[in-house]
């Protein structure tokens, strides 16, 4: 019996330069850069929610519930490798191609889709993301305000033609009609929240927690329904790379859950956090809503003399401002 199938949006990625580093410095040195920037492709996968797929090597394959979520990991994932430091005078980057594909209910991708994807991939320039009519189709409306109308190709590949439409990178215009980019989990045991409680609650329509900022070591990062995770730990591919070595290499994460804010740790150490009042929580491999003023501390405690911990806020606003 045939397996029954979701439809899916396939993001298909090459890290591009490699072969002119190889022809400078072999081709052990040109892998050991292509890994890195495939792992910071990996984390632009997981920060919206894709699944990767096997892929060739020196490409990524990932799929998507949503194409919208696609669109923006193909963005994060420019700027992710764009800001990796030339090797050698030589500067890598990505072309990306994102198609409708078809996930399998029991886990994993069409493998067709894929392949049709990946022939796709030589008709983008570096630092370009192409977009097949059938991803196009299932982008919002707001998302499909990014589409740069003056790229529009017919390519030929497996004998039929395939338009492809260019998504512009950059700060992209963000959907507004879909809510979350992540799929709400179980109900998570919640630490008691510090939030003062307001003399007039708002009604749930009129009133969101829609961002926080995240500040540590002079940078500042925002984490909203637009950009829903955030990932802190050693490795360089992290949003926020702790310079502690008592940091994991995959330490702890902020995530957007409608209008809360969740930290997650997965590291050895556990993750600390303290809220305006002083109050202290450990995290080991569990997860807690975050007050509106905090400081968190990867595998150290914020008041602990001496240290760096990441400072937060969580700011609100009413939709009608």
């Amino acid at each position: 019996m045939r397996e029954a199938v979701a439809e899916s949006c396939l993001l298909v990625a090459e890290v591009t330069g490699a072969t002119q580093l190889a022809d400078k410095l072999g081709a052990a040195e040109a892998d050991r850069a292509v890994e890195r920037a495939i792992a910071r492709a990996e984390r632009s996968v997981q920060a919206y929610q894709g699944s990767r797929v096997p892929g060739a090597p020196g490409r990524l394959a990932a799929h998507f519930p949503r194409s919208d979520g696609a669109a923006l990991a193909a963005n994060d994932m420019i700027k992710r490798i764009s800001q990796l430091p030339p090797v050698s005078g030589i500067t890598l980057s990505a072309r990306i191609v994102l198609h409708s594909g078809r996930a399998k209910q029991g886990g994993g991708v069409d493998e067709e889709s894929v392949e049709l994807a990946l022939s796709l991939l030589p008709f983008a320039s570096p630092g370009q993301i192409l977009l097949s009519s059938d991803a196009v189709s299932k982008l919002s409306e707001g998302m499909r305000a990014n589409i740069n109308s003056a790229t529009q190709l017919s390519v030929s590949t497996g004998g039929f033609q395939m338009p492809l439409v260019e998504l512009q990178p950059g700060n992209l215009l963000m959907p507004q009609s879909h809510g979350p980019l992540t799929v709400p989990p179980h109900e998570p045991t919640i630490m008691p929240s510090s939030r003062p409680v307001p003399a007039r609650q708002a009604p749930a329509a009129e009133q969101t927690r829609s961002r926080l900022l995240l500040r540590y070591h002079g940078a500042s990062l925002l984490v909203s329904e637009f950009k829903p995770v955030l990932l802190a730990g050693r490795e360089e591919a992290n949003d926020v790379v702790i310079t502690d070595r008592r940091a994991s290499r995959q330490h702890a994460r902020i995530e957007w859950r409608k209008g809360r804010f969740m930290l997650i740790d997965s590291s050895t150490n556990g993750t600390y956090l303290v809220d305006a009042q002083g109050a202290e929580v450990l995290l080991k491999h569990g997860e807690c809503e975050l007050p509106t003023h905090g400081r968190i501390g990867c595998g150290y405690s914020p008041l602990e003399a001496g240290c760096e911990p990441m400072v937060f806020d969580i700011g609100e606003r009413n939709s009608g401002q």
